[in-house]
């Protein structure tokens, strides 16, 4: 079984190599509440907090991946949220101490349209 930290790391670079396909210049922040400074085409910096589930989990009558949040020291800009198992990830703007994403809405098209929408 992997670690906490190699599945979150793993969450990191997977962001990171994604975002940098879309020419957004990524650094590993490793900064208490953000994981990754982004520079976008247009200039501007993000900040980006990383959160990953390796593998979906029954939660009532669908599957879903669990999130949680033990760093509430800073708030980044951007959090965004993996489905290591699925090489796929979400963006929104806020969580709060724990959050579940239907497993069915981590797609590559929902991908798409969240990096667009936080860093375009």
């Amino acid at each position: 079984m992997k670690s906490i930290e190699t599945i979150a790391r793993s969450g990191e670079y997977l962001v990171a190599h994604v975002l940098e396909a879309h020419d957004i210049r990524v650094s590993h922040a490793n900064v208490s509440g953000h994981d990754l400074w982004c520079r976008t085409p247009t200039g501007r910096l993000v900040s980006v907090q990383v959160k990953t589930s390796a593998t979906e989990v029954s939660h009532h009558a669908s599957t879903v991946y669990d999130f949680s949040n033990n760093s509430m020291s800073w708030t980044p800009n951007v959090y965004a949220f993996v489905a290591l198992d699925k090489g796929f990830f979400l963006c929104e703007a806020s969580m709060s101490k724990r959050r579940k994403i239907r497993a069915d809405s981590f797609t590559k098209e929902a991908m798409e349209e969240s990096i667009k929408k936080f860093f375009y």
